[in-house]
């Protein structure tokens, strides 16, 4: 990206002589979130992975049919999801698949548990970091980069 969020030019900077700094610390900060994330992820999703069918009443109490079908989904998808977005590998698709898990979690804990926004600020927190790596894709330090495509 090289918008003027990320990249004020040295006109827009209070301090002009530190855009040296933020050009050198945005690609790390980019790579820091996008792999912090994507550890989140895998540890939250390890122990579904390690049992792929345990969400089932979940799920089918969310409404999601056929339940086995959609608790492997998300076990594979939060675990392997975070690997391949922690490694900056299918960022975009990795990304994609951990909003919309984590949007149906914010309708879980907001709605279905009725805990509001309270009990679903960490997943709107988180599914905002995700929605921006399926935008941003997985920048200068990932896999992607190295194969030089992405999605």
């Amino acid at each position: 990206m090289t918008d003027q969020s990320t990249h004020p030019t040295r006109k827009s900077l209070l301090i002009p002589s530190l855009a040296p700094l933020y050009a050198a610390l945005t690609p790390l900060a980019f790579t820091w979130l996008r792999v912090i994330c994507g550890v989140a992820l895998m540890v939250h999703g390890w122990p579904k992975f390690l049992d792929p069918l345990g969400a089932t009443g979940m799920v089918a109490g969310i409404g999601f049919a056929p339940a086995a079908f959609w608790s492997v989904a998300l076990s594979m998808t939060e675990f392997l999801g975070g690997l391949l977005l922690a490694l900056g590998l299918l960022t975009r698709l990795a990304a994609a698949g951990a909003t919309v898990i984590l949007l149906v979690t914010v309708y879980f804990h907001w709605i279905q548990l009725d805990q509001g926004y309270g009990g679903a600020e960490l997943s709107l927190i988180w599914s905002a970091v995700t929605l921006y790596f399926v935008g941003a894709g997985g920048g200068r330090f990932s896999v992607d980069a190295l194969f030089k495509r992405t999605l």
